[in-house]
């Protein structure tokens, strides 16, 4: 068994037990977290990245997560969770939504202004 632990905005923590070879994906729908994916896990959307650290317990990246993210990206952690399969313990952490941020910035800088 393996299990993969997730950290979401304001460090909110899931730990998901999954079986070996099921993706990140899974294990986030299998344990109801709040990880954003669109194309049902077919790579095309690229909603579903996380950042994980430790890459030694999950698959090597295919080619449609390097089309998709590019190495750059993948070299500094970044995966699509719909091709990425789990091999033992994993930490992924769930960057925040890219809308939810750029609200955030916003309003941030509207008190500072004030």
């Amino acid at each position: 068994m393996a299990h993969v632990i997730f950290i979401g905005e304001n460090d909110r923590t899931y730990t998901i037990h999954i079986k070996e070879g099921h993706t990140i994906l899974r294990a986030a729908r299998q344990g109801h977290v709040p990880l954003r994916h669109k194309c049902g896990g077919r790579a095309s959307c690229t909603t579903c990245k996380v950042n994980i650290a430790d890459q030694s317990q999950i698959s090597e990246p295919n080619h449609k997560e390097h089309y998709k993210l590019g190495d750059a990206n993948i070299s500094s952690g970044m995966r699509l969770s719909c091709q990425t399969k789990v091999y033992g313990h994993v930490t992924a952490h769930i960057p925040q939504d890219p809308y939810r941020a750029r609200i955030n910035a916003l309003l941030k800088q509207q008190q500072e202004d004030h």
